[in-house]
């Protein structure tokens, strides 16, 4: 086996949350510090790269993505509003943040031992978004979907959509599955909501666009050091010749 030249993609960035504490960052590590995201967000700024939204993407669908990336966030958590919107103001950058929409913590973390987090109230979100930030679905209750059948997946995915655009006053055009929950089924289910766009976690084509219900995203972690992270959004994986 021979590698190839280096091809580019757009790199989807997933993250959760932002801490500035220990005594807030529970056993699972879907957060950063809030120092180690400032750096990264100015290494961005730095060289040149610009963030982009699904929104943009449907303005533009032929734009040059070189040196452009997508910030996502999951959940919706209350820190997103407190910790990283300041940053994204700070850099001029937009995000993604995709919201459970009909409770107010992380219920599901809890019943895994996870502290309490809250989640953003409709006041911060409906600011967040009339900055620039793009608000997606992300289920109603936080669900796995593959645990449910197809008319429960619809209620969560349509209402969620349906949720988001009451808060924002804007089409909702793209979801995240929880839990990375999904399968031919729920991408079809998450279509006929009237969703555009859907992200998953770590599976999906590497190439950017050849399945827009199944985009991959990166995952950044508390792991994750300037080294990983620059080659994270570089936006290039290699392809084997055989």
């Amino acid at each position: 086996m021979q590698s190839a030249s280096p091809t580019y993609s757009l790199p989807v960035l997933l993250y959760h949350r932002i801490v500035n504490k220990q005594s807030i960052i529970g056993k699972h590590k879907v957060y950063v510090w809030e120092k180690d995201f400032e750096k990264q967000m100015q290494y961005l700024k730095d060289n040149g790269y610009q963030t982009i939204t699904f929104y943009d993407l449907q303005k533009e669908p032929k734009m040059d993505l070189y040196k452009k990336v997508m910030i996502t966030f999951d959940d919706g958590y209350l820190d997103n509003y407190e910790l990283l919107f300041p940053i994204l103001k700070k850099h001029g950058f937009k995000a993604i943040i995709y919201l459970v929409t009909r409770i107010d913590h992380n219920a599901w973390g809890v019943k895994e031992g996870e502290p309490r987090i809250n989640m953003m109230s409709a006041a911060q979100v409906k600011e967040m978004s009339d900055y620039g930030v793009e608000m997606g679905g992300h289920t109603q209750h936080h669900v796995d979907l593959l645990r449910h059948n197809a008319t429960e997946q619809l209620s969560e995915i349509k209402g969620s959509k349906e949720d988001v655009e009451k808060l924002t006053g804007k089409p909702a055009i793209s979801f995240a599955y929880p839990f990375g929950g999904i399968n031919e089924d729920i991408k079809q289910i998450t279509k006929e909501a009237g969703f555009t766009y859907a992200v998953s976690t770590n599976t999906g084509p590497k190439e950017f666009g050849k399945d827009w219900f199944q985009i991959r995203r990166i995952e950044v972690t508390p792991k994750t050091n300037m080294l990983s992270f620059k080659n994270k959004v570089s936006g290039r994986y290699f392809t084997l010749l055989s």
